[in-house]
């Protein structure tokens, strides 16, 4: 529960002691999870019913890690030297990834979906000389690598063959030293990168940031996974069809997953009669969760209780409501997380004022990679992370989140208003835009929609804006909520676009309309 400091206007979750000792590198203990109880399954393919237990994982790793060290001579504690991973679930993406922590050698987690821009964004930061895909993104991730990594790199399948790539099967050969494995020794896991993740891009192309090894050993609950229970994936998109099927044919009884999917799931037909009795817990993530969508979850698991997660990539947990739920809340502070709200002038407020939220825990992030200022910025001057979201606390100590104060929504996944701003005033005919999103009914997500002043010398279509975005960005980033034109936006006194009244202006057509 959340504990307020009322001299200090601070509210924190309870202190827990780290899981492990924190002088260990993430794959030192990682590799002694695995050796409990071998025979124990942890991974499941979905797609193929392919079972491995964590010996199989342990075994896989070692080799992977032995075999680049051997041919690549990738050995840890180099901050220099980063791998590049774009791939989906696969059975051999996480032996990879524990093979990269044993040798102390830091990867980057791409999205596989990312579009070529965003993946030529973050290599040409990272240079990676190593990376790993799958057949179905490999011709996007080679032209990628091309235009921005300076020296040779080697790309390998994790899944799938494409003639003349190498693949993962290579760096599983035996070795006939599996034996003599030991990780590396991590000098200083207070500083030492073990991976870098992408933020969300919320304002714009997504940033590097650095997760030490100190915090994955003291507070990854991603390893509670591995040594108490079995992880089901697949490779194939999301429908509300397979979340039902996986649940029923492998009795799973943890599920996370967004607001959107949450609810497709909620509503489909078969979710009424679908055997759900195994599901326990189902965390719902995201900025905000309606508790519409909370209750029809809740209406379908007879044995189980939906929760919410609020988490950012810069800072993990922040909150959630597991423990106890109170409606329009999404719930009380994570433990070893302390937050501030503050005003516009970064004054303290108290109970039931509404401000942002500045966070802390006990370890902050690294910052982000090769970013100083974008570091510099994140946080104020007493090192309090600027969430960029806003929200009050009320007299229990539950957190209520509202409008956020960047510019970013989400439909699935983030969307940034200003990259697709600057994607659209490429078309001919556009002579001013501003995006915006407009609410689900359901409040699970926003539909990206163009408010458009063409140039009077062109009668430019919304279906050829529409078009045009939909040809260079991710699916959630396309303009579901349609092309809407305008003789002119509303400006601040600086020539800045009043996004907030253009979205009340275009909401308020939208409801005449219907």
């Amino acid at each position: 529960m959340t504990s307020y400091d009322a001299e200090r206007r601070v509210w924190s979750g309870r202190r827990v002691e780290p899981l492990f000792d924190p002088g260990r590198s993430a794959g030192d203990v990682v590799m002694e999870l695995l050796r409990r109880d071998p025979e124990k399954p942890v991974l499941i393919d979905a797609d193929s019913d392919r079972v491995l237990t964590r010996e199989e994982v342990r075994i896989r790793a070692m080799r992977i890690a032995q075999n680049l060290r051997a041919k690549f001579g990738l050995l840890g504690d180099n901050a220099e030297e980063i791998v590049t991973i774009a791939a989906l679930g696969s059975e051999n993406l996480i032996p990879l990834t524990v093979a990269l922590q044993c040798l102390a050698v830091p990867y980057n987690a791409l999205y596989p979906h990312y579009s070529e821009g965003e993946m030529v964004h973050m290599m040409k930061q990272t240079q990676s000389r190593l990376i790993f895909c799958d057949d179905l993104n490999y011709s996007l991730v080679m032209e990628a690598a091309k235009k921005s990594i300076k020296e040779n790199f080697v790309i390998f399948l994790l899944h799938g063959s494409v003639e003349g790539v190498r693949s993962v099967v290579e760096l599983l050969e035996e070795t006939g030293v599996e034996d003599e494995f030991e990780p590396v020794k991590v000098k200083d896991t207070m500083k030492a990168i073990w991976c870098i993740l992408c933020s969300s891009g919320t304002t714009g192309q997504p940033k590097a940031l650095g997760s030490i090894h100190w915090v994955s050993v003291a507070y990854s609950y991603d390893l509670a996974l591995i040594y108490s229970g079995v992880v089901v994936f697949t490779r194939k998109p999301f429908s509300a069809d397979l979340v039902l099927d996986l649940l029923e044919k492998y009795r799973i009884n943890a599920l996370n997953c967004q607001p959107l999917y949450a609810n497709a799931v909620a509503q489909h037909l078969r979710a009424k009669t679908a055997d759900l009795s195994s599901l326990k817990l189902w965390g719902i993530g995201g900025y905000f969760v309606s508790d519409g969508v909370r209750d029809a979850v809740d209406a379908i698991l007879p044995h189980g209780k939906s929760y919410t997660i609020y988490a950012s990539t810069e800072c993990g947990l922040i909150a959630s409501d597991l423990l106890r739920r109170k409606r329009g809340a999404v719930g009380t502070v994570f433990p070893s997380m302390q937050i501030r709200i503050v005003d516009d002038d970064g004054v303290s407020l108290g109970v039931g004022e509404s401000g942002e939220l500045l966070l802390r825990r006990a370890i902050p992030f690294a910052g982000y990679f090769k970013n100083e200022e974008a570091t510099r910025a994140a946080f104020d001057e007493d090192d309090w992370f600027r969430s960029g979201d806003t929200g009050y606390f009320d007299e229990d100590g539950f957190l209520y989140l509202g409008d956020r104060k960047s510019e970013g929504f989400k439909y699935i996944d983030h969307v940034p208003p200003t990259f697709l701003e600057e994607l659209i005033a490429q078309v001919d005919g556009v002579e001013q835009v501003c995006v915006i999103g407009l609410p689900l009914e359901d409040k699970s997500g926003e539909l990206p929609t163009a408010v458009v002043v063409r140039s009077k010398e062109h009668q430019v279509s919304g279906e050829t804006i529409a078009d045009y975005v939909a040809a260079r960005v991710r699916d959630h980033m396309k303009l579901r909520g349609g092309v809407h034109f305008v003789d002119d936006l509303p400006l601040t006194s600086k020539g800045n676009v009043k996004r907030k009244e253009v979205k009340r202006m275009i909401f308020g057509k939208c409801e005449q309309l219907n």
